[in-house]
């Protein structure tokens, strides 16, 4: 089997996108069968779903000037702020199991994976069995749960994951949350009353969980190994790890440009 095992240092969110979505289309192509990657992002970013309208209500031009970006993903889901966190990405050929078993298989698959991988830490955490629930409309990620992702053993959202699916390949993707960055979403919404503001905040305050409430002091690079491990022990393989400059660049520059806003 043909696979990649990736860890990249901070990168700018279109950047982050771009080698995402590249490793899709090499798992449509044949070029691979499966790809991990692990990575963060620099600066800090709010990233969309691929089906949210416009710039999803936020005030973008604010964002940039105070140094974040604003992307839109491969993936659904709603916005999400990409700070302190470790990100993960899967992408795998419709030739592989994670693709033939179906969307919930494969969703279940990843985070069984991921559940093995913060048990390592000392972080209690299990996928979420029931439907989605909770969430304000249009509300960012966090204010919601969906069926398979990963929470506390108190019921907070520790994980968001969103997965795509074409006729060759799958993506999916998800922040692990190392702190809580994610009321500040907030501060850069527009359109909201001052009751649905106020609101809006503590759910995003209070039903997040983080990895650093569990285990103070961690890096998302303790994590990385244990993500490694864990899946290399479901596939049976010991993927080579790289780096993205195995990718071709100027496709890399050419899609992130598609993946900023």
């Amino acid at each position: 089997m043909k696979a990649l095992v990736i860890h990249d240092p901070p990168l700018p969110g279109p950047l982050n996108m771009a080698v995402d979505a590249c490793l899709a289309a090499m798992a449509g192509s044949g070029e691979i069968d499966l790809a991990l990657r692990t990575y963060t992002w620099e600066p800090h970013t709010v990233s969309l779903g691929r089906l949210q309208r416009g710039c999803g209500d936020l005030d973008a031009e604010k964002l940039r000037r105070d140094g974040f970006g604003l992307v839109r993903r491969p993936t659904g889901g709603r916005a999400v702020w990409h700070g302190r966190e470790l990100t993960y990405s899967v992408a795998a050929s419709s030739r592989h199991p994670l693709y033939t078993g179906g969307i919930r298989d494969s969703l279940g698959t990843v985070a069984s994976m991921l559940v093995t991988a913060l048990g390592g830490l000392g972080v209690p955490a299990a996928a979420n069995p029931s439907a989605p629930g909770g969430g304000f409309g249009r509300g960012p990620c966090f204010t919601t749960h969906g069926a398979l992702e990963i929470m506390t053993g108190d019921g907070r959202k520790l994980v968001g994951s969103a997965q795509a699916r074409t006729r060759d390949s799958f993506l999916e993707h998800g922040s692990i949350l190392f702190d809580n960055d994610q009321p500040k979403i907030l501060d850069y919404t527009l359109g909201m009353t001052p009751d649905l503001a106020e609101a809006m905040r503590k759910r995003l305050a209070e039903g997040a969980g983080t990895v650093r409430e569990f285990l103070p002091g961690a890096d998302p690079d303790d994590l990385v190994p244990l993500i490694r491990d864990a899946f290399a022990r479901w596939c049976g393989w010991s993927g080579v790890p790289t780096d993205h400059t195995c990718l071709d660049r100027r496709l890399l520059d050419s899609l992130a440009e598609g993946f900023a806003l």
